[in-house]
């Protein structure tokens, strides 16, 4: 695995679907947006995962699902959110792919696809997923999370606290599983 020297606040980011259905519902792309526009990435599974779930009327739940992920269309049009080249190099391509095949016998292909990625170009893996999260870890993959997320933005003053506090208290009742126990604070995931 190639590992380059980046700036961990300036490395390139790729999602998995789940950060992204956080992010979306809750009208907050814009955040990923200034945080991350021209290194935010999107694997093809997930994109497809993204237009299967945009492109459904099956019922209510995925009339929901279109509509949320309708923001993550239109970023991806912008282009502050893209896919990773198509022209890589084609060993990179290999190794890619060998270890996505590996991943998918545990995860998604959106995941799958996603932590492949991030391990071979020492990208920052974005998902809500524990057990995909920690399986990355274990593999030296650099995670973050929609709580990470709006930490770094708190941080990095795009959101104030309050009004984090308000996205993690909408999240959290309707039922995001945080991989921390809901304190009601935002500030207490801070660090100091």
């Amino acid at each position: 695995m190639k590992k380059e020297n980046i700036d961990p606040d300036l490395s390139p980011i790729i999602f998995d679907s789940t950060v992204l259905s956080n992010f979306s519902p809750a009208q907050i792309l814009h955040v990923l947006r200034r945080l991350y526009a021209g290194r935010a990435f999107i694997g093809r599974a997930v994109r497809r995962e993204i237009q299967v779930g945009s492109a459904s009327t099956c019922n209510s739940t995925y009339l929901r699902t279109r509509a949320k992920l309708r923001a993550v269309n239109q970023a991806f049009q912008e282009g502050w959110m893209r896919s990773p080249d198509d022209e890589v190099n084609p060993k990179d391509e290999v190794i890619e792919l060998r270890l996505s095949m590996e991943y998918r016998k545990r995860f998604s292909p959106g995941e799958s696809e996603a932590m492949a990625i991030a391990r071979n170009r020492n990208w920052i893996f974005a998902s809500d997923d524990g057990t995909a999260k920690r399986f990355a870890r274990e593999r030296g993959i650099r995670v973050t999370g929609t709580l990470g997320i709006l930490t770094k933005a708190v941080k990095s003053n795009i959101l104030c606290s309050s009004v984090a506090n308000n996205i993690y208290a909408q999240l959290f009742e309707e039922g995001y599983n945080f991989q921390l126990p809901y304190q009601n604070d935002i500030s207490s995931h801070l660090n100091p």
